[in-house]
């Protein structure tokens, strides 16, 4: 094979990347096969072009075959970038050492060239964890045996509801709503004697869910949890154990599983020596995102080391504490900041950690105000990586300062930021006068006044600032009376995909009917002379959504004419019965608009045969018919169904609803005809199975359908979403619903009471090898809202614009430190002590 430095030297010709300009990125890429690496990537640090050359290092100068590395993403988007990075850089270096080769006799060993001319790296073991589980599991199980077919989340939901909570009418068992309420955090404040519950079925089944899904995770053993709750007489603790347990007997009986259940299949197959076969030849694991792993995902990565060291390799875990967002999904970032312990511990290694801290994405003063960010709460300095490097600058060029639009009301702020985005949409420069510069330096001396003699500081109207090192688009006075900042996309390649608002929750409209900043953006740009469409498919709730209740709402009416055998359920939920009998209504009016196409059958026509059972152009209708199939058929009608991007995300999570139900139901989801009887029955078991689900709010839509984002949308997505991306503009809403320093709200900004992934980890955790927590529930919420805004801030990439009301900025505006609305977005530590930023240019 070709030595380190050769390796280098191609991957500077070939690919024009210079390793050795980056002294960190160089040490983890030619670290030696044997040696465990503990590597922390902070943002834009070039990660993926560590792990991919690591690899392929592995492959070229320790002349490992490509099926001895296993190499684990956090999502299936990132492990298709990561193979087509390694497939198309691997491909470039092979070709030009076999050219080379031809030219210098000596230049590699003809041994060494029959190997190199042998690499295919489609032998790769790439993809998530359970993904390349569920592959291993099929291909290693037993002759005769059948490992069954892997359900999404949204099945998982539709079975706890009819397995667990509607079977015998669990879910109207009034201390298995009080003690699911208790799980949730929620309070009864308007009745405060009275105990607060939780009623909607789907709700409920999303507490047990996350319950059990704790218990694998942090590998409780449940049937010892069951037998003790039994001992106490809780009977709300019973009912909910008792229908976990009916949910993991269904799926059994069905022959189907899901993750958790896939990932505790997966360790014991390791333990039990089942894959031995796979794993002989296995020297290499690298895992990314090691930051959200859980327990048992420890224990699986642990066991897969174990084997690589025995084979003279050893394990690689690629991730960065302060981007750890899914404690609320069962992850311990615990098991990432005390890896280098807990594997001397567990295997005896001794691991060399590196710090990737080269920022390649984002200007000085983004990567200042996330350094200050990170670093302003001493209490959260407690949890991060020892030693941890600050980001630094690459030196990309370009220096926009800090944004902020700030205004009264939603509807004020969405007209400002639509006009804004309008004018980057249609390519012009928006000229942005800046109307003040929030400064910390004012914040620091009046805090000091405060403490010091109580003397009061009024704030400076001075719009100097020592750091006046823009891009040369921007423009100023000269005499700086006043400043002006201007913007604009990059004039050829530029588009609304270059632009990004993040929120805590993309939702337009609140369970109460309160329009949020969202909603107001999206009817702004749909007002515009040329329009703008918005990509949130996230920003209602499924069954709210009109193209969703019509199709829906059509489906009913061909299978169940009237609701003729939905109002003879009995025992169906309220909710339920209401958002059906609503979907019907709207399509039967959607119906009267006669849609088109009208040849060579309008859709009135289409649903009367349906409705009638009467077959056009056949002699007798058919036996049974797929719901999947007549939802195809309708979508014919339906035009947004077929080429609007957030209508396909909506419609695939529909059919997806569909499909997998079938994989768990006696009717697989077909309405059978071959009598009345079964007819009934194939229909009660749909409304029960797929539209029941919808109506309750039971179906959301997964972030696996959300990995592309269309090209003339203005994006408008959570900060869990963002997670990996980067754009040349990003838009946080730091505080759009904060008008008041109310409660209600104080869990987005400013903790203050346990939310419900913290109540689950305090009940469990004294059962778990995890033990309890040292770090109390609201610090650990506090943590997280860190962490997500360190996010936020980090994707971009040029410019970073904060908005939200008016009322946010108390802290700065306010005479006394204790004054405003607290908000960690903001520069509040946990302490309620306000530091703020070192300067936001008002707009």
């Amino acid at each position: 094979m070709i030595n380190y430095e050769e390796f280098k030297k191609l991957v500077v010709k070939i690919l024009g990347k210079d390793i050795k300009s980056n002294e960190n990125q160089d040490l983890a890429i030619k670290g030696e096969l044997n040696q465990a690496m503990f590597i922390v990537a902070g943002p834009g640090s070039g990660k993926t072009t560590v792990m991919v050359l690591k690899i392929l290092k592995y492959i070229f100068v320790d002349g490992l075959w490509p099926d001895e590395i296993i190499a684990t993403t956090f999502t299936v988007k990132a492990s298709n970038e990561l193979n087509s990075r390694i497939l198309e850089w691997g491909t470039l270096i092979k070709e030009e050492i076999i050219k080379s080769a031809k030219d210098k006799k000596d230049y590699i060993s003809s041994n060494d060239l029959r190997q190199i001319v042998k690499i295919d790296f489609s032998l790769l073991n790439t993809g998530t964890l359970d993904g390349m589980a569920y592959e291993l599991l099929q291909i290693y199980s037993e002759a005769g045996s059948s490992l069954g077919v892997l359900i999404e989340n949204f099945v998982c939901q539709t079975t706890m509801l009819n397995a667990s909570l509607l079977k015998n009418n669990r879910f109207r068992n009034k201390a298995l709503q009080e003690y699911l309420a208790s799980l949730a955090g929620i309070e009864n404040r308007n009745e405060p004697d009275k105990a607060p519950i939780i009623s909607n079925p789907s709700k409920m089944s999303d507490v047990l869910l996350e319950m059990k899904d704790r218990f694998a995770f942090d590998r409780v053993n449940i049937e010892d949890i069951y037998n003790r709750s039994k001992k106490t007489g809780d009977i709300g603790h019973n009912l909910a154990i008792e229908s976990i347990l009916n949910y993991q007997e269904t799926l059994k009986n069905n022959n189907v599983m899901d993750f958790s259940t896939l990932e505790r299949l997966f360790l014991e197959s390791l333990e039990k020596g089942k894959l031995k076969e796979f794993m002989k030849k296995i020297k290499i694991i690298l895992v990314d995102e090691y930051q959200d792993t859980n327990l048992l995902q420890e224990n699986i990565y642990f066991k897969l080391a174990e084997i690589a060291i025995k084979n003279g390799g050893n394990i690689n875990v690629v991730g960065d504490d302060d981007q750890s967002l899914y404690r609320f999904r069962g992850a311990t970032v615990n098991l990432f900041t005390d890896f280098k312990k807990r594997i001397h511990e567990k295997l005896n290694q001794e691991v060399i950690k590196i710090n990737l801290s080269i920022n390649y994405r984002s200007n000085d003063n983004i990567i200042n105000l996330c350094n200050h960010f990170v670093n302003l709460d001493e209490d959260y300095q407690n949890v991060r990586v020892s030693n941890k490097d600050e980001i630094k600058a690459y030196g990309r060029g370009g220096n926009i300062p800090i944004l902020g639009m700030f205004r009264n009301d939603e509807k004020t702020l969405s007209k400002d930021l639509t006009i804004l985005i309008k004018n980057l949409n249609e390519k012009k420069e928006h000229k942005i006068k800046v109307k003040k510069i929030l400064k910390k330096t004012e914040i620091d001396e009046r805090n000091k006044d405060n403490k010091n003699n109580g003397n009061e500081n009024n704030d400076s109207e001075n719009n100097d600032s020592e750091n006046n090192n823009f891009n040369e688009n921007n423009e100023f006075n000269k005499n700086n009376e006043s400043q002006y900042i201007t913007l604009k996309l990059d004039e050829k390649n530029g588009s609304l995909k270059d632009i990004a608002y993040l929120t805590y929750s993309p939702k337009e409209v609140t369970s109460g009917g309160n329009r949020l900043l969202p909603f107001f953006l999206r009817k702004r740009l749909s007002e515009l002379k040329n329009p703008i469409k918005v990509f949130n498919p996230r920003g209602q709730d499924i069954q709210s959504i009109e193209i969703v209740q019509i199709l829906c709402g059509l489906i009913l009416e061909a299978i169940d004419p009237n609701a003729n055998i939905q109002k003879k359920i009995e025992n169906l939920p309220i909710l339920a019965n209401q958002n059906m009998k609503k979907w019907r209504k709207i399509a039967l009016s959607y119906i009267q608009t006669n849609p088109s196409p009208v040849q060579p059958l309008s859709l009135e026509e289409f649903m009367n045969h349906w409705q009638l059972r009467s077959p056009k152009n056949r002699d007798k209708w058919s036996e049974s018919v797929e719901i999947l199939d007549l939802t195809y058929k309708l979508i014919y009608w339906i035009k947004d169904f077929q080429e609007d991007p957030e209508s396909l995300i909506y419609l695939e999570a529909i059919t997806q609803t569909i499909k997998q139900n079938g994989f768990l139901n006696e009717y697989k989801a077909k309405i059978h005809f071959d009598n009345k009887v079964l007819e009934t029955k194939s229909i009660e078991e749909a409304i029960w199975n797929i539209f029941l689900p919808i109506a309750t709010g039971g179906v959301q839509i997964d972030e696996n359908l959300l990995s592309n984002l269309p090209e003339e949308r203005f994006n408008i997505m959570s900060i869990h979403q963002s997670k990996g991306l980067e754009f040349p503009f990003v838009m946080v809403d730091i505080g759009s619903k904060f008008k008041k320093n109310n409660i209600n709200t104080a869990h987005l900004r400013f903790p203050r009471k346990k939310d419900r992934s913290s109540i689950l980890e305090d009940s469990l955790r004294e059962f778990s090898p995890l033990g309890i927590s040292d770090r109390n529930a609201i610090d650990r919420i506090f943590d997280d809202l860190t962490r997500l805004y360190f996010v936020a801030f980090s994707r971009a990439q040029d410019v970073l614009l904060l908005v939200g009301l008016t009322p946010s900025l108390d802290g700065y505006e306010n005479k006394e430190s204790e004054g405003g609305i607290p908000n960690i977005a903001l520069g509040w530590t946990r302490n309620k002590e306000f530091i703020g930023f070192n300067d936001i240019y008002l707009i």
